[in-house]
C-alpha cells in the first residue's frame, strides 16, 4: 500500500525557507553593524589624527550606507511579502 508523504516534506521545506529568511535578516543586521563599526573606527582614527572634517564625513558616510543597506532589505522583504500574499508582481502595480 502506498501512502503519500507529501505533507511532512512540504512542512520541512516551509521551515527551511522560513529559517533561511531569518538567517538573511540576521546577516543583513550583522552587515549593517559592521558598516557602522567600520565607519566609526575610521572616524575615530581621523579624529585622533586631527582631521575633524574627515571625521564627520566618515561618520555620515557610514550612517548613509547602513541606512541604504538596511532600508533596501526592508523594501525587498515588504515587496516579497506583498507579492506572496496577493500574487501581484511589482511590474503590475502600474497597470
Amino acid at each position: 500500500m502506498y501512502l503519500a508523504q507529501s505533507a511532512p516534506t512540504l512542512l520541512a521545506a516551509t521551515d527551511l525557507v522560513s529559517g533561511s529568511h531569518r538567517l538573511y535578516t540576521i546577516f543583513v543586521g550583522v552587515i549593517v553593524v559592521l558598516i557602522l563599526i567600520g565607519g566609526g573606527a575610521r572616524a575615530a582614527v581621523s579624529f585622533f589624527g586631527g582631521r575633524i572634517g574627515e571625521t564627520v564625513a566618515w561618520a555620515v558616510v557610514a550612517i548613509i550606507v547602513s541606512v541604504f543597506v538596511g532600508g533596501g532589505y526592508a523594501i525587498y522583504v515588504s515587496t516579497k511579502r506583498t507579492v506572496d500574499q496577493t500574487g501581484i508582481t511589482t511590474g503590475q502595480f502600474g497597470m
